[in-house]
């Protein structure tokens, strides 16, 4: 779901353009300049001039890329409803980072299975953020247009209601868990849900 590069392609002159342009004055210098006038010597001399600069386009789509600068900050922002795809891809790969722990304290998976499980899902997670940090406005502005959401909504409902912080659930074993947990990580016991 990486889709960070741009489908759209920009409208002016560019390097296979150019690469274009110098193979067919290539192909009718060499057409001009060929001593045998056959149609077949003059119809492949074109056709390998042709192939020189498809290759030399090749060539430098190959190490464009490595020799440019990057170009990050240059991106359009994301829009709602890929937001919203990162957003739930992001929990989904952070609840599977939890379960795999829980699996891990349970038992159920080795050490080294679980390292190499959970390094792709942090590496999947922190692209995820990357990106959704790339495509964001400044903090400034985000907070700001929640700011101004929020208080909207305070004046047409009267009073804003305050979430409560979430406060661990502690097992009988003596395990922390989280709020929103159904079994102890500890001993896996089923916990009491408020």
């Amino acid at each position: 779901m990486s889709s960070a590069t741009s489908t759209s392609r920009p409208d002016g002159f560019n390097v296979g353009h150019l690469f274009v342009l110098l193979s067919l004055m290539a192909a009718t210098i060499a057409v001009v300049m060929a001593r045998p006038a056959t149609p077949e010597s003059l119809i492949l001399i074109s056709l390998t001039i042709g192939a020189a600069g498809f290759a030399a386009v090749c060539f430098y789509r190959v190490l464009a890329p490595l020799v440019a600068p990057q170009s990050d900050l240059e991106q359009e922002p994301i829009s709602e409803r890929l937001r919203a795809d990162l957003e739930r891809e992001k929990a989904l790969t952070l609840r599977s980072i939890k379960e795999l722990e829980f699996d891990r304290a349970m038992g159920k998976l080795s050490q080294q299975d679980f390292e190499q499980m959970a390094h792709r899902l942090r590496a999947r997670a922190m692209g995820i953020m990357k990106q959704l940090d790339s495509g964001t406005t400044t903090y400034r502005e985000r907070v700001e247009r929640d700011l101004a959401a929020r208080l909207s909504n305070t004046r047409g409902a009267g009073t804003m209601k305050v979430a409560a912080p979430s406060v661990p659930v502690r097992c009988a074993c003596g395990t922390a868990n989280d709020h929103d947990a159904r079994f102890c990580k500890g001993c896996g016991s089923k916990l009491a849900t408020a």
